[in-house]
């Protein structure tokens, strides 16, 4: 099954390479470009795509204000933001907008590739080269006073470690309904289970949880 991509860049050179990298790539599928914000809003609403990557510095409306007006619309979008801004403020701001990925310009297309594999399995990616960033945030993922210690594999089911496993990795109820043939209800019960059973309190303790036992990778 291929993933549907759309490219956003308003530099010609950049969305050229953007391009020439995802048609490189057979289980993705380019399904449209956009130069600017307004263009980018159009072509989300008419392709639906799984999978956007967005400039940070676009004319008109940057990247982050673009990427917060596609996830109030169509959540389950996936997107990676290519920048030069290596400040950790912005990358602090991107991934509380809900991006998944955050790539520097000056990186090479593996890199691009690996955050487009990473978003799309449910990760999230961090360009390795804001090293002091990605390690002080996975620190602060780590469990803190509030968080349940029980071990997950003694104490869950495998559908509740199967449905927690993925939201830990940011997928919605919805998406794990749909990966694992599951009726969206069957979904929240199993999840409510394991965290009732993990003494898991809220979102961010899934994910600091998932955090602390190798769930999330490729940070």
């Amino acid at each position: 099954m291929t993933a549907r991509i759309i490219l956003v860049d308003d530099h010609p050179v950049v969305l050229a390479g953007l391009k020439a990298l995802v048609l490189g790539l057979p289980d993705f599928d380019l399904v449209g470009l956009a130069s600017c914000a307004a263009e980018a809003l159009v072509l989300v609403r008419g392709q639906r795509p799984d999978l956007a990557v967005f400039d940070m510095g676009l004319p008109g409306m940057s990247g982050l204000t673009l990427a917060e007006r596609v996830l109030e619309e169509l959540p389950d979008i996936r997107i990676v933001m290519l920048t030069h801004y290596e400040e950790p403020s912005y990358v602090q701001k991107a991934l509380r907008t809900g991006i998944r990925g955050y790539v520097l310009k000056a990186s090479a297309g593996e890199k691009v590739e690996q955050a487009l594999r990473t978003v799309l399995s449910g990760g999230v990616y961090i360009d390795s080269d804001l090293e002091d960033f990605r390690s002080e945030w996975i620190r602060k993922l780590c469990p803190t006073a509030g968080v349940g210690t029980a071990t997950a594999n003694d104490t869950l089911t495998y559908r509740e470690m199967q449905v927690l496993r993925l939201a830990a990795v940011g997928h919605s109820n919805k998406e794990i309904a749909r990966r694992i043939g599951l009726g969206i209800k069957s979904v929240e019960t199993y999840r409510y289970r394991a965290c009732k059973k993990l003494m898991l309190h809220s979102r961010l303790d899934i994910i600091r949880y998932g955090a602390s036992h190798g769930w999330i990778l490729d940070v």
